[in-house]
């Protein structure tokens, strides 16, 4: 790779070493920002200087260098003003009645709708100025919150709150989601808690977009699609992807055809060919290069502002955008570099972007395809246009999967086996499925020809439905339980690169190298299985109002949980499957209540009493009937508390002599403040797992250890 000939490949990677430099040492976000900005115009000055100086061909690289580390100290500083901003200033006093405006579309769920919204002042007896912060609102719906849009100004009265960190090993980091979008407090209205003021957008393009998006989603309603189907026409065709029921979104997720419910480069392609096509009519002279690439980029962006200008998005439209100037300017356009500069230029507006799994995704995609594409479509030559068709769907498929295929083991701990097959179908259908939703947008003021496309849309995805579904009757349709923490996801990441070049570019100087990586992959999958294999640990997690215990010994394990759960395992499913996946462990749930007992396991239970191995311990769900008996005390090394009814500890202290007083996340606030005041009245370790989050006794070090998870 001629490194000189892509540039922005270059400044890519040094920008992203200073946002990652950043990121990761959150003692950086603390330094001035003019200590950095300082850094920068120095390196600057420097690096101008030594142009000048250095113009010797063999010491060419030091300016390269020079330039490298001002580009460095940019990502350094962008990122630092990124969170200096973001952060917004801490509200001291954050419950009273507040102004603010409505910034994104909202949306309505089942019982709330979710608005995104910037607070910027404060009403009360004491005002207080501060500046103003992103908050997520969650409203009780009613039919005056389901009207709410874009530019609505809102009087707010309630308390803002700080989102928690996650309580439980692996569990979604939503206090940290919200702060890489700038969010800094949540907000849950009642009704009554809350007026409309009146209509005051800050962006008229976002306002317009949003009248389009409502419009035409009402008018899809009104012309043949029912609710599903209306689902799957709005998340293709205009990226709204909040009308999706997890049965059918977990159906595209199973067949591999998620990517085509997420407006990105084939969506924004298809806007940009049929454009093409539409003014091919426009002479090659000195007008018509103006007119048409002018035209073709107002339309990609008006395109891009009507879908959200989501990560993906946002990168397809950087890049047919660069892709019309290029051709305009009658300059040759690398893909690489395209691609790097779009990256760029949106880190530069947005440097946590990295960070986002849509963004990751989307780009990941893209240079497999770009890599791997060519060298797979040629290994067969195909005589016949149809079959030869079927095959580039395939390799392009493929090539896509190679790309985003640890990534998305990482985040989502799934692979579909049948992609293949299900994109030789879905991909024809999408593209005719997205150009008839662009004819419907062009027509959808003319009545009777807009209710035959929707008749048509929706013929066409109850057929995309169909085939999307029989992936998951399939047998063997997917790995599920993938465990790919980043070592791993880099490992996996060479050998595929080394092994194109082995196999496919017939490059034989990388054997050597890939076969070293896939030592090293087979070595830390070796540790890996070792470690799950001598782990001894108990857990209590932290989920709200719910009890679930796991005793686990090496990759078996009980999980004992209370009947909520036990009918409904979903409902924790996203705060304990990361943890569950990560320690090598099936679901398997056991109600509480009933005890359980497992020949040669080591463990025994009985609904109160119980034992794992060496560890000893007591579940109190009420009242405590026991009485000493004669001698000492028992020895317990836990009490375990949980549900609502209150137990006298002093009454249990009397009969064992445990080690540590544990309440679950069952127990409510004023049960668990009365057993923490009589814990440090008596000496008595006392650990509150809703407070704190998940308890976690690792049984093999010695003299068992716990604490937090």
């Amino acid at each position: 790779m001629f490194w000189w000939e892509k540039p922005f490949v270059r400044i890519f990677f040094f920008y992203t070493a200073g946002i990652l430099l950043v990121s990761q040492m959150p003692s950086l976000q603390a330094v001035p920002l003019m200590v950095f900005l300082f850094i920068t115009v120095l390196l600057i000055l420097f690096a101008v200087l030594l142009y000048y100086l250095n113009r010797s061909w063999n010491l060419s690289w030091v300016n390269g260098l020079v330039l490298g580390l001002v580009i460095f100290f940019l990502g350094i500083f962008s990122t630092a003003f990124h969170y200096s901003e973001t952060a917004g200033e801490e509200i001291k006093n954050r419950e009273g009645i507040f102004l603010a405006g409505v910034i994104r579309e909202p949306v309505i769920r089942e019982k709330t709708v979710k608005v995104l919204l910037q607070v910027d002042g404060k009403l009360s007896a004491k005002d207080t100025l501060f500046k103003p912060v992103k908050v997520l609102a969650f409203i009780a719906k009613d039919s005056l919150a389901e009207t709410l849009k874009y530019g609505d100004r809102l009087v707010l009265k309630g308390r803002l709150a700080k989102p928690g960190r996650p309580k439980n090993s692996g569990e979604f980091d939503y206090a940290g989601f919200l702060k890489m979008n700038g969010i800094a407090y949540t907000l849950y209205l009642r009704p009554g808690q809350w007026k409309y003021l009146g209509y005051a957008p800050s962006n008229p393009f976002i306002s317009v977009a949003g009248k389009a998006r409502r419009y035409l989603l009402h008018a899809l309603k009104v012309n043949g699609l029912d609710d599903q189907r209306l689902a799957v026409v709005a998340a293709m065709l205009l990226g709204y992807d909040d009308l999706m029921n997890p049965e059918l979104e977990q159906q595209y997720v199973t067949a591999g055809a998620m990517h085509i419910l997420c407006v990105s480069g084939l969506h924004v392609g298809i806007v940009y060919l049929v454009m093409n096509f539409l003014l091919s009519f426009i002479g090659k002279n000195k007008a018509g290069r103006i007119i048409k690439p002018a035209v073709m980029l107002i339309v990609v962006w008006a395109y891009a502002l009507l879908t959200g200008l989501s990560p993906s998005v946002s990168r397809a439209a950087i890049m047919i955008s660069l892709f019309i100037i290029a051709g305009a300017l009658n300059r040759v356009n690398d893909p690489y570099n395209t691609l790097a500069a779009s990256a760029v230029l949106l880190l530069f507006f947005n440097p946590l972007l990295l960070y986002n799994v849509g963004f990751q995704l989307s780009y990941s995609a893209v240079l497999g395809i770009l890599i791997f594409y060519r060298p797979i479509y040629n290994l067969l030559y195909i005589k016949y246009n149809i079959p030869d068709k079927i095959w580039a769907i395939v390799a392009v498929s493929v090539a896509a999967q190679l790309g985003t295929f640890p990534l998305a083991a990482h985040y989502f701990h799934y692979f579909p086996v049948y992609f293949w097959i299900t994109n030789i179908f879905v991909i024809p259908l999408s593209f005719v499925i997205i150009a008839g939703g662009f004819a419907f947008i062009v027509f959808s003021w003319v009545s009777y020809v807009s209710h035959l496309l929707g008749i048509a849309l929706s013929g066409a995805v109850y057929l995309l439905n169909k085939l999307v579904g029989l992936a998951g009757i399939l047998p063997y349709h997917g790995f599920y339980d993938l465990y790919f923490p980043w070592p791993k996801v880099i490992l996996v990441y060479g050998l595929i690169l080394l092994m194109f070049m082995v196999l496919l570019k017939k490059n034989i100087k990388y054997l050597l190298p890939s076969m070293l990586v896939l030592l090293l992959l087979v070595g830390y999958q070796t540790l890996d299985k070792l470690r799950l294999l001598r782990q001894e640990k108990v857990i209590l997690y932290s989920l709200n109002k719910h009890t679930a215990f796991d005793f686990i010994d090496g990759q078996n394990h009980v999980c004992l949980v209370d009947s909520a759960l036990f009918s409904n395992p979903e409902q924790a499913g996203y705060q304990m499957e990361n943890s569950r996946i990560s320690l090598g462990l099936t679901e398997n749930y056991t109600l509480i209540d009933t005890g359980f007992q497992q020949q040669g396991s080591g463990f025994y239970y009985n609904g109160e009493f119980g034992f794992f191995n060496s560890f000893r311990f007591l579940v109190i769900n009420g009242k405590f009937p026991y009485h000493r008996m004669k001698g000492k005390k028992q020895k317990l090394d836990a009490i375990i508390s949980r549900g609502k009814a209150y137990f006298d500890p002093e009454a249990v202290s009397k009969v064992f002599d445990f080690g540590i007083l544990i309440a679950d996340a069952s127990v409510p606030a004023w049960k668990r403040r009365k057993l923490e005041v009589w814990a440090k009245a008596n000496g008595v370790s006392y650990y509150d797992v809703r407070k704190t989050g998940a308890w976690v006794l690792d049984m093999k070090k010695k003299g068992f250890s716990w604490g937090k998870q």
